[in-house]
């Protein structure tokens, strides 16, 4: 695992800001390139509705996550000391609280500019499986979203080197000395999530030609990945992204319990969906 790429003292390349970059590269040149085969009018500039919406909703999606993060963490931490909301670059996003800022800030956009937020969902809802792709694969180079111990004989048991945050917790919390140079052996959760979500995408673009009706590849996308998430938080061995008690010794991520809500979600308007078109061909009749 190699934190940072490039260090010239003046300026350092972090592996997970470069991902991230990459990810979001990648992901609003294909979500511009399915754009064009959506059938809309040749009069409104699409493409450039796309890269407007794909930069505010890298936005939204920024703040979401923090804004989750610090809830998340307020008493043990932010408490203490307020003046952390604003640093950053210390790190501390959750997903889903970014997926959730875009989500709303998406509805919005596309109300306002007049257009089908179904529609444009279904058009970038494969390309945040691909960023989170490229993002776990940051996440698994900077040492963070790290695993439960496991043993030194297990397939794919990985150690963090000194410096990465997983170290760092581990040494906080007593697993490890202070002096080790790795941590303990761990699942490499970041790299299941990001095969998990290469697997998401590849399944969203087959759903591309094959749809049923605007919104299929959400729902789809909703269902799928709190899924995966769900799964893979049995396996997580950090505890800053939140683990409550919810009944007896049932433990319950902050993600979990969202993966419940969205999944939930994704029922209910898969079923309003249905409905509607129901209707719809009952009129047409």
């Amino acid at each position: 695992m190699h934190p940072v790429l490039i260090d010239l003292g003046f300026f350092k390349l972090h592996t997970y800001g470069l991902m991230m970059a990459v990810a979001f590269m990648v992901g609003m040149q294909l979500a511009v390139r399915d754009a064009r085969r959506i059938d809309l009018s040749p009069k409104r500039d699409f493409d450039q509705f796309i890269l407007d919406l794909c930069f505010w909703i890298l936005i939204s999606a920024l703040i979401g996550a923090r804004i989750v993060f610090i809830l998340v963490n307020w008493e043990q931490d932010y408490s203490k000391d307020p003046l952390k909301v604003i640093r950053i670059w210390e790190g501390g996003l959750v997903f889903y609280g970014g997926l959730i800022g875009a989500v709303l800030f998406s509805i919005y956009y596309c109300r306002r500019k007049k257009h089908s937020f179904l529609l444009i969902a279904d058009t970038l809802i494969p390309m945040v499986a691909l960023g989170q792709f490229f993002g776990r694969l940051g996440c698994f180079a900077a040492g963070c979203c790290w695993g439960r111990p496991v043993s030194e004989s297990y397939f794919g048991a990985v150690q963090f080197p000194a410096g990465s945050l997983a170290h760092n917790s581990m040494r906080y919390t007593q697993q490890i000395a202070d002096d080790a140079l790795h941590t303990i052996h761990v699942h490499p959760v970041q790299l299941y999530e990001s095969t998990g979500a290469l697997t998401i995408f590849f399944i969203l673009q087959w759903m591309r030609t094959k749809k049923r009706f605007n919104g299929q590849q959400l729902l789809t996308y909703m269902f799928l990945y709190p899924l995966l998430r769900s799964t893979l938080e049995m396996v997580r061995g950090d505890r800053e992204r939140g683990v409550y008690n919810i009944i007896g010794n049932l433990e319950l991520s902050t993600s979990q319990l969202i993966s419940i809500g969205f999944a939930i979600s994704a029922v209910t308007l898969l079923s309003v969906l249905l409905l509607r078109r129901k209707r719809e061909a009952a009129a047409l009749a």
